[in-house]
């Protein structure tokens, strides 16, 4: 199928073409042509104001439901939800039930990658169902193809069992992911602790939960790398997943500065609300770690221009409504985020007049996967988003695809709608 797109703003911040307006000829998988008025015959011609074009997103961060949770996103859906958003590759989080721990579930995950046209890509799991006791068998899982380990969504508690694991894995090419929390202090918490939480009457998450957290897991990979003998793999890393506060930043960024072999993700949700969006006991937004305060979203956009932080993630968590349409405290934490994700970083950046979200959502992500990701330009795979600039709209929940419609972005005003999604030799997603 050969398709013609007319007058299209790159926004490809490593192709030749960034920020210029061309044409674009797409046939068998690749750009055969980029230029000034192309009158090129095609199949397809696609000609409507204001058209931008994106390179698709890689997602570290999406809790499986599956097995066990069909009820609140399936493989058809999930995919749905993805190619909506311009996510083509995503990550999943060990968090089915049962847990995802042999190869033949590694395996199973695999296939469904070529039976609904999105990269899945499965974590796996620390400790035998992410209970934090009996390690999972970490070698035969990496031999199987999975190079990005989980304790379930959270962190591992026991210290003993963290060093350990680090220990384990710091010989191979692998990833080891934790969301920094220290359950001891954020338990039972709802909200931020601060003004909010005192106002609301409700127990608050300090930040110490989290940067206490870093802190340690930033003495145990050093302690692992001391006393490593000099056999710690070149691609082995700790990744810190969904940072909320200042002093996180501040404390991967020192840690980056010194060598250490540490990456980290922020949640999307995370920069855009803050405590104050939480005065109307707003389920929807109910989220872990918390939205923090003003002073905080800003650092972690600054940690986005600097460098510090290498990805912005979904943190894709499908919840059904009879655990969101609760009283506050008994509502579940999360939103989901795939089919909104690009859409928001995109405009939020643009008001920041931030360039590198590119890297942070597509190039970044690719690299510390492993993925193949094509900039665009002639010869060329063709992996990414057409887009358009659009008059303002309020986000709905009859625009949700995915089964469950958790969205803490309801209401939220975009600007730019996604008209066609491209994945090689697929038209993944088409809103024409």
């Amino acid at each position: 199928m050969r398709i013609l797109f007319k007058s299209v703003l790159i926004q490809d911040s490593l192709s030749d073409f960034y920020n210029q307006t061309v044409d674009l000829l797409f046939e068998n998988g690749q750009w055969v042509q980029i230029g000034k008025n192309l009158n090129e015959k095609a199949d397809l011609l696609m000609e409507q104001p204001d058209l931008a074009w994106a390179p698709s997103i890689v997602d570290l961060r999406v809790h499986n439901t599956l097995p066990g949770g069909e009820f609140k996103e399936d493989w058809s859906s999930l995919s749905a939800a993805a190619k909506k958003g311009g996510v083509l590759d995503l990550l999943l989080l060990p968090t089915g039930d049962p847990v995802p721990q042999q190869p033949q579930a590694l395996e199973f995950v695999k296939n469904m990658s070529q039976v609904h046209g999105v990269n899945f890509v499965a974590m796996a799991p620390l400790t035998i169902d992410n209970q934090g006791d009996s390690f999972t068998d970490l070698f035969d899982l990496f031999s199987s193809g999975a190079h990005w380990f989980a304790h379930g969504n959270s962190s591992i508690q026991n210290v003993d069992l963290m060093s350990k694991c680090l220990q384990y894995l710091q010989s191979l090419p692998a990833t080891l992911v934790s969301r920094p929390d220290t359950t001891g202090l954020s338990l039972y918490g709802q909200i931020n602790e601060g003004l909010q939480s005192t106002l609301l009457g409700l127990k608050g998450i300090p930040n110490l939960s989290e940067t206490l957290s870093i802190k340690r897991d930033l003495d145990l990979i050093a302690y692992t790398l001391s006393n490593s003998f000099g056999h710690t793999h070149a691609k082995f890393r700790l990744h810190f997943s969904c940072l909320s506060c200042r002093e996180s930043v501040d404390l991967i960024r020192a840690a980056k500065k010194k060598g250490m072999p540490v990456t980290c993700d922020v949640a999307v949700h995370q920069l855009i609300f803050t405590e104050d969006s939480m005065t109307d006991f707003d389920t929807l937004k109910k989220v872990f770690p918390p939205f923090r305060t003003e002073s905080d979203v800003d650092a972690l956009w600054k940690g986005i221009q600097d460098g510090t932080i290498d990805a912005i993630v979904s943190d894709h968590t499908p919840n059904e409504s009879e655990v969101k349409e609760v009283e506050f405290d008994h509502a579940a934490f999360g939103t989901i985020g795939l089919e909104t994700l690009f859409l928001t970083c995109y405009q939020e950046a643009m008001n920041r007049k931030i360039s590198n979200i590119n890297q942070l959502l597509s190039y970044n992500p690719a690299n510390l996967v492993g993925l193949n990701m094509p900039t665009i330009g002639i010869g060329s795979e063709v992996k990414g988003i057409l887009f358009q600039k659009v008059p303002a709209y309020p986000y709905a929940v009859d625009q949700i695809v995915g089964k469950s419609k958790n969205s803490a972005f309801l209401g939220y005003t975009f600007n730019h709608k996604i008209l066609m999604v491209l994945n090689q030799h697929e038209i993944a997603y088409n809103n024409q």
